[in-house]
């Protein structure tokens, strides 16, 4: 009888215990329901059945949601972390880096017939589209901006963004070029972007400044130098020497995930499930940066 009621008493201990790890919720801010962020905001959940995945407009919509106590934590682009803390330092003091995804790579398009070659060519006679407010590429130009403001805040930029800025790219008339942050190989790039390629092509990002001087508000550099290999989107990259298409440099960013840190103070042993559920879940969030 004494064993029955033992292994009853552990077995009620581990439910309690249970139910306990799934009454407390993690509210994650993530982005577009069709974007990365969204997916590999599901692919932690699957783990972690705490998590409640949260659809944002981007990485700054996410931090003012975390600093607010909207959400718990975020996936955001690393430096957005520099141009948030531009805006609100002390906010930024609240949040825990828990952990990178994933890099993402700076591409950007341009008119064909404007022969950039590469981004640091821009002049203020041209138009950069950047998307809206709070949008990864808006951000990182933002960023940009801090970091160089006597060459990138001269450079007239537009808020369009998706299929609508390859399509004024590719027209050339009021707007020149496009940036998209985005891991290699995404489905936009892949699609949309190549289905005008006639017009569009790929020009260098690789402002080598950049990754010494951004830096974000613990002093530690916001980008590193990369590449798109040859061949990675045939239509849109300049032609190689003798055949096929050549790399093209870029600056890179890291796709990390932030947590507030209050929410951590109170549910400290959740919080270390949740960096177990999150390394997990690494080897497939890391396969979206890689499609084939």
């Amino acid at each position: 009888m004494k064993k029955l009621f033992l292994i009853a008493a552990l077995t009620l201990g581990a439910m309690t215990a249970s139910a306990h790890a799934d009454a407390v919720k993690f509210r994650l801010c993530t982005g577009n329901s069709q974007l990365n962020y969204f997916k590999a905001g599901h692919m932690v959940k699957a783990k972690f059945p705490g998590v409640e995945v949260i659809e944002t407009k981007g990485s700054l919509d996410n931090l003012d949601k975390v600093t607010a106590g909207e959400c718990d934590g975020a996936f955001v682009q690393s430096d957005a972390m520099l141009v948030y803390s531009n805006r609100n330092a002390k906010a930024i003091s609240s949040l825990e880096r828990a952990g990178v995804l994933y890099q993402e790579q700076a591409h950007m398009i341009c008119n064909r017939k404007l022969d950039l070659g590469r981004m640091v060519n821009l002049t203020k006679d041209m138009t950069v589209a950047i998307g809206p407010d709070g949008s990864g590429a808006h951000t990182t130009w933002d960023a940009f901006v801090l970091a160089d403001k006597a060459r990138y805040g001269k450079v007239v930029t537009d808020n369009r963004s998706g299929i609508r800025a390859v399509q004024a790219v590719a027209d050339g008339s009021q707007v020149q070029c496009a940036l998209v942050i985005t891991a290699l190989n995404s489905a936009f790039m892949k699609n949309d972007a190549q289905n005008a390629g006639d017009r569009v092509v790929l020009v260098g990002t690789d402002d080598r400044d950049m990754t010494t001087v951004a830096k974000d508000a613990r002093g530690q550099y916001v980008y590193s130098y990369g590449e798109i290999p040859a061949g990675t989107y045939p239509r849109i990259q300049p032609s190689g020497a003798v055949y096929g298409t050549k790399a093209i440099g870029t600056i890179q960013v890291d796709a990390i995930f932030v947590a507030n840190a209050n929410w951590i103070n109170d549910h400290e042993r959740e919080y270390d499930g949740l960096l177990r559920a999150f390394q997990s879940a690494k080897p497939e969030i890391s396969k979206l940066a890689q499609p084939q």
